[in-house]
């Protein structure tokens, strides 16, 4: 749910919307912190990479290559990286945070209400 829910939110929404989403489906539905966390960083994850994707398969410009430009600016040893793994790599680590910590929220929240 929180793929689907999260994938039509963050088409009219900015990006960031999927942490709200995650929140509170992790409050409705998830019965620990750890079920909230894994679900909803997994449900991120997996909106992030393919939205990406399909944003790198479909645009007139190599999005990849502007992204790792901003990130590995003036540092040798990272140019030697293949960038499609690097920006999916920090867009990895973010999406997980951001969605592992709101459906731990949620649940937390809950608890914290009743």
């Amino acid at each position: 749910m929180i793929l689907i829910i999260g994938g039509i939110a963050s088409y009219f929404g900015p990006w960031w919307i999927i942490a709200p989403v995650a929140l509170a489906l992790c409050w409705w539905k998830a019965k620990t912190p750890k079920e909230a966390y894994l679900t909803a960083s997994a449900a991120t994850v997996t909106l992030w990479i393919g939205y990406a994707t399909f944003l790198n398969a479909t645009a007139d410009v190599n999005l990849i290559d502007k992204i790792a430009e901003l990130f590995t600016g003036g540092v040798g040893f990272l140019a030697k990286v293949p960038k499609i793994a690097f920006v999916f790599t920090i867009m990895t680590l973010i999406a997980t945070a951001i969605g592992g910590f709101a459906g731990m929220s949620g649940v937390q929240m809950r608890r914290y209400f009743k």
